[in-house]
């Protein structure tokens, strides 16, 4: 790694071994200051991406949590995905899960998992995504 620095203006050069590091490195740049807009109680907030620990669509509406907080988003689970880092993974048809919050696991009938985050809350990996989610996880 190279640093060229200037008055106004930072060279950063880095050599990667590989495509996927260099991947890796460029969407954790993209989504370093990421923000999605969120409402509560008819005020907009600007929620970080790192902050999220799922989304989930109930009844046609978006809804973010974070650690202690609930927020309505405008945008549909889809528009997020696109925004959000390799630390996010669909677990089912309505839920995005950041996985770095994850507390525990148990196996439930139908191949299901039964994810427990740092929070307190449970999200549930349907029988669909759960080969995706092990995957992601480190073991098959």
């Amino acid at each position: 790694m190279r640093i060229k620095d200037n008055e106004d203006l930072l060279i950063l050069q880095i050599e990667f071994e590989t495509y996927e590091e260099k991947e890796k490195v460029l969407t954790l740049i993209n989504t370093m200051n990421t923000k999605i807009i969120g409402y509560k109680r008819d005020k907009k907030y600007f929620i970080q991406i790192e902050s999220i620990y799922y989304i989930e669509l109930i009844d046609k509406k978006t809804f973010i949590y974070t650690k202690e907080e609930c927020y309505e988003s405008p945008l549909w689970l889809y528009q997020i995905e696109e925004q959000l880092d390799q630390q996010f993974i669909r677990v089912n048809k309505s839920t995005i899960l950041n996985m770095k919050y994850i507390k525990s696991l148990k196996a439930d009938i139908g191949s299901r998992i039964i994810v427990y985050l740092d929070n307190q809350d449970q999200v549930l990996v349907s029988r669909t995504y759960a080969k995706e989610f092990k995957k992601r996880l480190g073991g098959e």
